[in-house]
């Protein structure tokens, strides 16, 4: 099978990792592919391979990645143009219209592609450097980024959607309530949740991605209630 049958096919797990432990180049990825099928290593090895698609033949249908890799069928953007309505008084300007709102439309899910790949080679890239870290405190700040650039990654993938069906950004969303808006007395209680989960959570190996989650969490805790040791 190649990269790209693999590619259009179901994209089997196992499959795609034996293609990658053939022809990629980073043995670092390649021990965290053998871990097995966790949702961000599907995301990984979906990645790693477009990509040395791209490499090869330059030729690859319009992909778009999140905290799951998206396969975008570029046929399904051809219109029928068979049946054309009879033109009004009106046509012309309402044609240009929908012809100016496709185009910005198009230009800005270019735009958040390129966007998204980018977050996804530094989460990919930072991610791979976890099991190097020199310290825990070193390994948590790498957490809190990777978590921060799934967030990003989540928030644009939404903005996608939003980008296709309606030609132009989403309004503004009201601010959430965060962290740095709890007060002392509920970040102490956040922390104390927080360390009895990743306790918990480090007794079973399995679920290493909700104890990454988790501890990224954590440190953003720790930070709020002990600012200096950030300094």
């Amino acid at each position: 099978m190649t990269v790209k049958e693999w590619l259009d096919s179901e994209r089997d797990y196992e499959a795609g990792r034996q293609l990658y432990a053939a022809l990629g180049d980073n043995d670092r990825l390649k021990r965290l592919f053998a871990d097995g099928p966790t949702r961000y290593n599907r995301e990984a090895v979906a990645w790693e391979l477009t990509k040395l698609a791209r490499a090869g033949s330059g030729q690859l249908s319009v992909i778009s990645y999140q905290l799951a890799v998206i396969s975008i069928d570029a046929s399904a953007a051809e219109k029928d143009t068979s049946s054309e309505p009879e033109s009004s008084p009106n046509a012309t300007f309402s044609l240009q219209k929908d012809t100016s709102s496709a185009e910005k439309g198009t230009e800005l899910l270019d735009e958040l592609k390129a966007e998204q790949r980018g977050l996804y080679d530094e989460r990919a890239g930072v991610h791979a450097q976890l099991e190097g870290a020199k310290d825990e405190e070193e390994r948590r700040l790498m957490a809190v980024r990777v978590m921060t650039l799934s967030r990003q990654l989540n928030t644009n993938w939404e903005t996608y959607h939003y980008v296709e069906a309606h030609g132009e950004l989403p309004p503004a969303p009201a601010p959430a309530p965060g962290l740095d808006q709890l007060a002392p007395a509920d970040l102490v209680k956040k922390r104390n949740n927080l360390r009895s989960q990743a306790s918990k959570l480090k007794k079973q190996p399995h679920r290493a991605d909700d104890l990454l989650r988790v501890e990224a969490e954590l440190a953003q805790v720790e930070q709020l209630l002990n600012p200096t040791n950030g300094q």
